[in-house]
C-alpha cells in the first residue's frame, strides 16, 4: 500500500475543497454581503461547487490511473475534501465571513 499516494491525495482534496470555498465566498462577498443569517446558504452552495470541482478532478485523474492506485487516490481525495468542508464549517467560519464586507 502506497501511503504517500494516500497522503498526496488527501492534501489535494483538502486544497481543492478549501480553495473553492474561499473563492465562492470571495465572489459572493463582492456582490452581496454575507452575514451570519445567510452563511449556511452560501456555504451549502460553495460545498456543492467544491464537490463538483473534486469530482471533475477525480474523473480526470482516475481515468489515467489504474487498479489499486485509483481506489487509494479516490479514498484519500474524498477524505481530504471532507476534512476541508468540516474545517470550513468550524474553524474558518470567521475567515469566510470576513473576506469581503
Amino acid at each position: 500500500m502506497d501511503y504517500m499516494l494516500f497522503v498526496k491525495a488527501g492534501f489535494t482534496g483538502f486544497a481543492l475543497g478549501i480553495g473553492v470555498l474561499i473563492l465562492v465566498f470571495y465572489l459572493v462577498g463582492a456582490f452581496v454581503r454575507v452575514t451570519r443569517k445567510n452563511f449556511v446558504r452560501v456555504f451549502v452552495a460553495a460545498a456543492l461547487l467544491s464537490f463538483l470541482a473534486v469530482d471533475l478532478f477525480l474523473y480526470h485523474k482516475i481515468r489515467s490511473m489504474g487498479g489499486t492506485e485509483a481506489q487509494l487516490f479516490l479514498a484519500g481525495c474524498i477524505g481530504g475534501w471532507l476534512g476541508g468542508i468540516l474545517a470550513g464549517l468550524t474553524n474558518m467560519k470567521g475567515l469566510l465571513l470576513g473576506l469581503r464586507k
